[in-house]
């Protein structure tokens, strides 16, 4: 697979080696760092290509986004080269699902290359009850206490006024982001032809307290292939309980292989 110039939003270089790039987009109020220990669980042939939104980590110093439509656009300027180069999926958690298969609308919308599979974890389908509180309903101390309560924050943190300073304001942003869902043009639910032609597995936590099994399943309205998988833990399954998840989530990246004519491959 060819490389073109890194993209912004990646930390590093594309590996030229890869047979599947696989472009992971974060939660709210978090960051590409969610990803770290990613690389190693999954098949060597599979690049995972975290996206660093701006306003946090490496990117702390540029302007946050607040709008869905925003984002998907300056996410197709940035990574298109790259999407159009060879296979490609996404696994998008929790806002990053919502980003994941917006851009992969957009980009099916135009005739682009879209990717041969999309991963989405801990997200309710657009048409349901918003996985995620509307950006100014709790005041900081108690939307601070709410991101304890769901895993998003250690509790530590609650006594830390100028981290939360910096954070509260990251968070509201991105749950900006996520109440702007229809400016991203997502297709219809109800029209069975505005489905996309690709395969989404979903993912949900067996003990999220955000967003239950069914409105995850109801994801299912949007592409013509689906498949929904529960795992344990809550939230931020793939951090509180890695093995059952990345056991699935590579028994679905080795089918994507095979059928690129590669043999199965355990993670390095």
């Amino acid at each position: 697979m060819t490389t073109s110039a890194p993209a912004s939003c990646l930390g590093r270089e594309p590996r030229a080696d890869a047979r599947l790039r696989l472009f992971c987009f974060h939660h709210a109020g978090g960051g590409a760092s969610f990803f770290a220990s990613w690389p190693a669980r999954v098949p060597p042939e599979v690049d995972v290509l975290p996206v660093q939104l701006p306003g946090r980590e490496a990117r702390l110093r540029e302007r946050r986004f607040q709008d869905a439509g925003e984002v998907v656009e300056a996410l197709d300027r940035d990574l298109g080269s790259l999407l159009d180069e060879g296979p490609w999926a996404a696994y998008g958690h929790s806002m990053g699902a919502l980003l994941a298969f917006a851009l992969a609308a957009a980009r099916l919308r135009v005739g682009a290359r879209g990717p041969e599979a999309l991963f989405l974890g801990a997200y309710a389908a657009p048409h349901r009850t918003p996985t995620l509180p509307a950006p100014d309903r709790y005041d900081d101390g108690e939307l601070a206490r709410l991101l304890v309560d769901f895993g998003g924050l250690a509790p530590q943190f609650l006594d830390r006024e100028d981290w939360l300073r910096a954070l509260l304001p990251v968070v509201r942003d991105d749950l900006r982001i996520c109440a702007s869902h229809r400016r991203a043009r997502l297709p219809d639910p109800d029209d069975e032809r505005a489905r996309l032609p690709l395969d989404v597995e979903a993912f949900a936590g067996t003990d999220d307290p955000l967003v239950d099994a069914e409105a995850v399943r109801a994801w299912a309205w949007y592409a013509r292939g689906f498949r929904l998988t529960t795992v344990p833990g809550g939230h931020f399954f793939p951090r509180e309980a890695p093995v059952p998840f990345f056991d699935r989530l590579n028994r679905s990246l080795a089918r994507l292989l095979a059928a690129q004519g590669l043999p199965r491959a355990e993670p390095g």
